[in-house]
């Protein structure tokens, strides 16, 4: 169970206690030190239980789900940086017509990320490690 939903269980028990809202924060700071959530956070869910919610998991975010992550835009996308190491975000969302939080959601999903203006493979594979020594051994 992660850290922040095991506080929001402490917080629903607290607040059921008739505990202060700054006094749960501060009975969690002891327990769970810097992992603690903030004194606003314990606040909202304060009120969410003061209304008669007793879910202490997040909702389902509202919305139209991501339809842009695909394995046809992964696989091009992945074509398209392999490519052209400097291409640009702009460039990518136009080539495979897709917004830039979804080409963010992509380059994410593939473990890429951009350095010194470059997207490069989050984990190099034994292959890269190998041509990298070879390309400098060239040098």
């Amino acid at each position: 169970m992660e850290v922040c939903l095991k506080q929001r269980c402490v917080i629903e028990f607290l607040h059921v206690e008739k505990i202060t809202p700054n006094d749960i924060h501060r009975r969690l700071l002891n327990v769970y030190g810097d992992q603690t959530v903030d004194v606003s956070t314990v606040r909202r869910w304060v009120e969410r239980f003061s209304s008669g919610e007793s879910d202490v998991k997040d909702k389902p975010p509202s919305g139209r789900p991501c339809t842009a992550v695909t394995p046809r835009n992964e696989e091009r996308l992945d074509q398209l940086i392999r490519a052209n190491r400097q291409i640009t975000t702009r460039e990518l969302c136009t080539e495979l017509n897709i917004g830039f939080n979804a080409l963010e959601t992509v380059v994410a999903t593939l473990e890429y990320r951009k350095v010194c203006a470059r997207l490069v493979p989050r984990m190099l594979t034994q292959e890269h490690k190998e041509h990298g020594t070879q390309v400098c051994q060239d040098l």
